[in-house]
C-alpha cells in the first residue's frame, strides 16, 4: 500500500494546505500535552488567539529551525503555505510500522492498523523559529480573544459528535426506538469542511433503559482529494463506505440486523 505518492515516489514533498487562520509570523507556539487534551495554541495575525486540535492523534514533535524541513511539491516552489502535508512520509510509514508489528491484532478495539496508510496524514506547522510536526487523521482550528487553553471546545466542534443537538426523528426495529441526530449544515459546507477533518452527518443512538447514546454514527471525510461516507459502529470503526452520503434507508439493513441481536440478547437476560 503506497502513502500518497506524488512525482518522485521516493523523495518527501511538502503539499500546501489553505488554514482559516494564519500564524503570526514571528510569535512561538504554545504546545499542549495531556491533561485530556493535546494542542497548538498560537497567536494569528491579526493579534487573536488560534487552537488547533486533532482527530485519532498518533505523534507530535517540536524541532528548532527557520526554515520548512521538507521541499514543495513540484508546481507549489513560489507558494507560502504555513500548514502542510507531507507526502511519501517515512515518519508516517515508520509509525505504522510499529503499529502494525505491535498491535495489528488489537488495533483501536478490533480496527484495521492499515487506516494509518489510508486515512492519517503527516502534518508540519511552520513558525518563527521551530516547527511542529504531528500525525493525525485530522485537524481543526479554533480561535478566540484570549486563549483557549484546556477550555472544552464548543459544542458544534465536529469532533464531539451530534449530541447537543436535539432528535430530529425516531424509527424502531425490533421493538427498539432508535433516536436520529442530524447535522444542521448544508451538504456543501460539510464538505468544505470534511477536508480539515471527519464531519459527523448524523448519529443513531437506540433507547435502552430510558437511556439513549451514540450506537452508529455516520461521519464524512475529504482525504486527498477523494471524499468517502462512513458508516461507523459504536466502537468507531467504519462498517461500510460510501463514497456519496447515503440516505437512511441506506444504512438501516446494517442497524436492522444490530438491533435484532440487541433485542435477542435482552431477551436471553430477560429484559426484553
Amino acid at each position: 500500500m503506497k502513502i500518497f505518492a506524488h512525482g518522485n515516489k521516493n523523495k518527501q514533498y511538502a503539499h500546501g494546505l489553505v488554514a482559516p487562520s494564519n500564524a503570526d509570523s514571528v510569535e512561538a507556539p504554545v504546545i499542549q500535552y495531556g491533561g485530556g487534551m493535546t494542542a497548538i495554541h498560537f497567536l494569528t495575525d491579526d493579534e487573536r488567539w488560534g487552537r488547533i486540535t486533532f482527530e485519532g492523534l498518533d505523534s507530535i514533535k517540536v524541532s528548532r529551525g527557520e526554515y520548512e524541513p521538507f521541499p514543495p511539491a513540484p508546481g507549489e516552489e513560489k507558494s507560502f503555505y504555513w500548514v502542510t502535508t507531507i507526502s511519501n512520509s517515512l515518519w508516517l510509514r515508520e509509525r505504522y510500522e510499529y503499529e502494525k508489528r505491535y498491535y495489528r491484532n488489537s488495533y483501536n478495539f478490533g480496527g484495521d492498523v492499515d487506516e494509518m496508510l489510508r486515512e492519517y496524514s503527516h502534518y508540519v506547522f511552520n513558525f518563527h523559529d521551530e516547527f511542529v510536526e504531528v500525525i493525525a487523521a485530522g485537524i481543526w482550528f479554533e480561535s478566540s480573544d484570549t486563549m483557549l487553553g484546556s477550555r472544552e471546545p464548543e459544542p458544534d466542534h465536529p469532533l464531539c459528535g451530534l449530541e447537543y443537538l436535539g432528535t430530529t426523528e425516531t424509527f424502531e426495529g425490533s421493538g427498539i426506538t432508535c433516536h436520529v441526530r442530524r447535522n444542521p449544515l448544508p451538504e456543501a459546507e460539510l464538505e468544505k469542511r470534511a477536508h480539515l477533518c471527519s464531519q459527523t452527518i448524523l448519529e443513531i443512538g437506540a433507547e435502552l433503559d430510558g437511556s439513549i447514546g451514540t450506537s452508529w454514527s455516520l461521519t464524512r471525510r475529504v482525504h486527498r482529494g477523494v471524499g468517502k461516507t462512513y458508516l461507523r459502529s459504536y466502537f468507531g470503526n467504519p462498517i461500510e463506505v460510501f463514497e456519496h452520503i447515503p440516505k437512511l434507508e441506506e444504512i438501516r439493513p446494517h442497524i436492522d440486523k444490530w438491533l435484532a441481536e440487541v433485542h435477542q440478547r435482552r431477551k436471553d437476560m430477560g429484559k426484553a
